[in-house]
């Protein structure tokens, strides 16, 4: 009997609030248009890393890859942008986001030297030793230095239906359709800039123009020698060799999802929406820097569950 009166009074406690809410907020019969626009964030949750194609940023056994521990690329993968929505109708609205967002990784690998007597190309423990290598003072630093970038932006349009519960409280289901970009660039460069060589002259010329000259032939004076060896020599002494490079992929993108909206004040809200995100790059159509297709480049599917936070301003 007390177990009965306790769920009894438990039952009541639960739906007073829906009660009291109800006599005043339950939602207008009437007709209502709204619409908002604010700043949005849409998270990806999937490590870019570890799509299909970007092997190669790891470790491809002990000779190839870049060696970056792909799993500490952002997940989830953030997008900022904008978004605004409105309705067309009593029930059905429309709207749009657009966002951007990276991830990258930095690495400076130890540079290990052996000689490789039996000229396999792999490392013998056996016969062979290895030796850390450090570049020489006069050098300057040139460990080398590795960057992975990732990066997408997305764009598309919203169409969504929605079932008002009470004043300020709505649930729709919907879906997003629009395109996307994928891109990947990978920098290695032989030489770490400083902050002294931002403002070193390249050409070792003094405030005061003097510039020191290295006497290649021994005779005391300045020969055509001596120019030669400065043309070949000493300019510049600080430029930084290196290499970039830059793939990217356009998809079609459809995000369908369940959203809800709040409104907390009388001209501003919060929205938030749950779904599955899909895009594909199919096989041979990503495309290097200077727009030309790679034929033998895989496919790279997109498949992550997406969350976007809204913060809009209007009703």
């Amino acid at each position: 009997m007390l177990t009965g009166v306790i769920k009894r009074v438990a039952f009541c406690f639960s739906i007073a609030p829906i009660c009291l809410v109800s006599q005043e907020d339950y939602y207008p019969p009437e007709s209502f248009y709204g619409g908002g626009v604010g700043f949005s964030q849409m998270f990806l949750f999937q490590n870019m890393g570890q799509l299909d194609g970007f092997e190669m940023l790891g470790s491809m056994g002990d000779s190839a890859g870049f060696g970056f521990d792909l799993t500490q690329f952002s997940n989830p993968f953030v997008l900022n942008g904008g978004e605004g929505f409105s309705n067309i109708t009593e029930r059905i609205r429309i709207g749009g986001f657009a966002g951007v967002g990276s991830s990258f990784l930095t690495k400076r690998p130890e540079i290990m030297l052996y000689l490789d007597l039996d000229q396999d190309g792999e490392f013998d423990a056996d016969t062979e030793q290895k030796s850390a290598y450090s570049p020489p003072a006069n050098v300057g630093n040139q460990s080398p230095d590795l960057e992975a970038k990732i990066s997408m932006w997305l764009s598309g349009a919203t169409i969504e239906y929605m079932y008002p519960l009470f004043r300020g409280l709505e649930v729709s289901v919907g879906a997003l359709f629009g395109y996307g970009r994928l891109s990947l660039n990978v920098s290695q460069t032989t030489g770490s800039p400083s902050w002294e060589d931002q403002f070193r002259s390249v050409f070792q010329i003094r405030p005061n123009g003097e510039t020191p000259v290295t006497d290649a032939n021994s005779d005391g004076q300045i020969t055509d020698d001596d120019i030669t060896h400065v043309n070949n020599s000493q300019i510049p002494t600080i430029a930084f060799s290196g290499t970039t490079t830059s793939l990217s992929g356009t998809f079609v993108n459809v995000q369908p999802y369940l959203a809800v909206k709040v409104q907390l004040l009388d001209r501003m809200g919060l929205r938030m929406t749950v779904g599955l995100n899909t895009g594909t790059i199919n096989s041979g159509e990503w495309k290097t820097e200077g727009r030309k297709k790679i034929t033998d480049s895989p496919k790279t599917g997109l498949n992550s569950l997406a969350v976007r936070a809204m913060i809009y301003f209007g009703l």
